[in-house]
């Protein structure tokens, strides 16, 4: 059978017929003869070998995955008894609020975090400390002597020696830490402003 699917891509189809975890196939061949395979258990042998061929030749896994669920949704009145209809609504009305929950949930983090960002941003300009960063994962254990000593020089109200302090960002912890001297030197700044 001719594909453009990698053999990961036919996993993945496969994964969607079946209740229970598949491994991985040895090549694109071995993956599509377990897909038409399961295939053929779901919506029988007679449609299998044409629905197969459609789904696994399609130009790219999001197109293949919509071939093998219109396949599932067509067979699925025939699984109960009674027969398919020429156009059934149902299937259009369940599938529209699957998809559109993913793009509210992948964009409400972002949209969550950045709000945040700018209110502690714009706190620090009207010259209040944020508070500083959770370091209570142990992840974050070799960093919190040097989180300890920048909320001391914040407090101390010491924006030079918040400066000088040298932090090498390049990873999680070290970035909250040089996101929170920075804040930190915003606010003092604000402070010095508004007392001169």
């Amino acid at each position: 059978m001719h594909t453009i699917l990698t053999a990961t891509e036919i996993n993945r189809l496969a994964q969607r017929l079946s209740r229970t975890p598949l491994g991985r196939s040895a090549s694109v061949a071995k993956a599509a003869e377990r897909f038409q395979r399961l295939l053929a258990a779901q919506i029988g042998p007679a449609r299998a070998a044409d629905a197969a061929t459609a789904i696994l030749s399609a130009p790219g896994f999001e197109t293949a995955e919509g071939r093998l669920v219109a396949e599932i949704e067509a067979d699925a009145p025939n699984m109960a008894g009674d027969p398919a209809p020429a156009a059934d609504p149902a299937p259009v009305a369940i599938a529209k609020p699957k998809a559109e929950p993913k793009p509210e949930s992948t964009s409400a983090p972002n949209a969550q975090r950045r709000p945040r960002n700018a209110d502690l941003e714009a706190k620090a300009r009207q010259s209040e400390l944020p508070p500083p960063p959770d370091f209570s994962a142990p992840t974050h254990a070799r960093f919190r002597s040097k989180l300890e000593g920048l909320i001391a020089l914040a407090e101390r109200g010491d924006a030079e020696a918040l400066r000088a302090a040298t932090i090498n960002p390049v990873s999680s912890s070290p970035k909250a830490l040089a996101r929170y001297r920075d804040l930190c030197i915003t606010a003092l700044e604000a402070r010095s402003l508004k007392q001169a």
